[in-house]
């Protein structure tokens, strides 16, 4: 017995070794288990997380795209008089003009880009162009050359007025375009506008500030205009290719001649007449076809339309023939229908149009697109009006036009004292019913 206990009491170090030992395996065991755990746990709410993040981020998109689609039909303009919309820039249209036969037409953009449309089909969906890449800068005003062969137009970036030549193809419609002439620098300030004579005798810039100059076709400086206006807003061409016009800050619209002589030379620019009658800065201004008429927009919150087939040599004025009101005081672009009997007016993302003879409003196309209409104009023929707004051209039937003729032609037939004047007249307004009739419109 004595032994034993010996033998028990020498070998107890041993035994609580031992168990020391077996108690820390445990709780590592323990505490490895816990942890592991833990872990699961946090890498299933991660997984967890993960998976709620993706859901949301898929989400997102989804809404964005409804939103996108949303203001996509919201800018889209729908109006029984709306015949198409002309698409194809990438950045906002800055100016549009018809060549001289209402074949194509020319649209500048601040994406670098002019198309070259044939209007060949135009109630169609789909419309051709011609693509001409403006490099390094973009056009800020285009015009057609008489001939077509040719179009004119002011940079942004040069300030400059360039001219690019425009090929054929078979068919007849515009082909390869390139870069043909840029003129040497005249203008200080921003050009706001060019043109070119219809009998191709010289070539139109205007500035902001008050300069006008009147170029050869070769790129020399003929003739440099101060137009006393303060601030120039607006210059043209006229469509006889006789005069230019500037209207700005003061209440008038100015026209000078271009003189030449028989055998073409450059003589002078002289003074011809002004368009009195406003109380404040004039906008806008447009001929008609044959340049006998004038109608002008003021800040004054009126538009005028006028006799100008004077003879201004002998210091007759320009007739006033109607007085319409059209409130505004931010900048507008108007149009002139080749007849004179209908006048356009845009301000911001909407368009007035006047009948010419009464000053009564036709039409309001109200809210046509977020953005501003920069620019109106009717076609060679007064059938459609064009207005540039965003990156789409909008191009409307003239119906108050032809409601204009017939209401005109009406008035006229009343006064005739000749029957075969008032044969002529009905023969013109049966032809403005049948035009009504084919777009399926009454003219009242």
């Amino acid at each position: 017995m004595a032994d034993e206990l010996v033998f028990l009491t020498g070998n107890s170090p041993m035994l609580v070794l031992s168990a020391v030992l077996g108690l820390l395996v445990v709780l590592i065991i323990f505490v490895a288990g816990q942890k592991r755990d833990g872990d699961d746990k946090e890498t299933n709410e991660t997984e967890a997380d993960k998976q709620t993040a993706r859901k949301e981020n898929r989400a997102v998109p989804k809404r964005k795209k409804v939103q996108e689609k949303k203001r996509d039909i919201k800018t889209q303009y729908l109006h029984p008089w709306l015949m198409t919309t002309l698409k194809g820039h990438s950045g906002n249209i800055l100016d549009l003009d018809f060549n001289v036969n209402g074949k194509f037409l020319a649209t500048s953009a601040d994406d670098r880009v002019i198309l070259l449309w044939c209007l060949k089909n135009l109630a169609q969906k789909e419309h051709k162009s011609v693509r001409v890449n403006v490099e390094y800068d973009h056009a800020t005003r285009v015009r057609w050359s008489p001939d077509s062969r040719a179009i004119v137009l002011a940079s942004a970036l040069g300030n400059a007025v360039q001219v690019y030549r425009v090929g054929r193809r078979e068919d007849g419609s515009p082909g390869n375009v390139e870069p043909l002439l840029t003129f040497k620098a005249a203008h200080q300030a921003e050009l706001v506008n060019v043109g070119i004579a219809c009998n191709g005798h010289f070539i139109m810039s205007i500035s902001k500030d008050t300069t006008l100059c009147v170029w050869s076709l070769k790129g020399d400086l003929l003739a440099t205009l101060d137009t006393h206006h303060m601030n120039n807003y607006y210059g043209c061409v006229s469509p006889c290719g006789r005069f230019v016009a500037s209207s700005g800050f003061t209440p008038d619209v100015k026209v000078w001649e271009v003189c030449f002589s028989k055998t073409g030379e450059f003589k002078e620019v002289k003074r011809a007449f002004e368009l009195k009658g406003h109380t404040s800065g004039v906008f806008s201004f447009a001929f008609s076809n044959d340049s006998t008429r004038m109608a002008s927009v003021s800040r004054d919150g009126t538009w005028k339309l006028w006799d100008c087939n004077i003879e201004y040599q002998k210091g007759q004025e320009p007739y006033l023939l109607t007085t319409g009101e059209f409130p505004c005081t931010t900048p507008s672009c108007l149009a002139l229908s080749p007849d004179g009997r209908t006048v356009a007016i845009a301000n911001e993302e909407d368009i007035h149009v006047f009948c010419g003879r009464t000053g009564s409003l036709n039409v309001k196309f109200e809210q046509v697109h977020s953005e501003p209409i920069v620019n109106l104009q009717f076609s060679p023929n007064g059938s459609y009006l064009a207005a540039a707004v965003g990156k789409h051209v909008l191009v409307f039937h003239n119906v108050p036009g032809f409601q204009n003729t017939i209401g005109d032609l009406e008035e006229r037939k009343k006064n005739a004292t000749n029957q075969s004047i008032r044969d002529r007249l009905q023969l013109q307004i049966d032809e403005a019913r049948s035009a009504l009739k084919s777009l399926q419109l009454k003219d009242s």
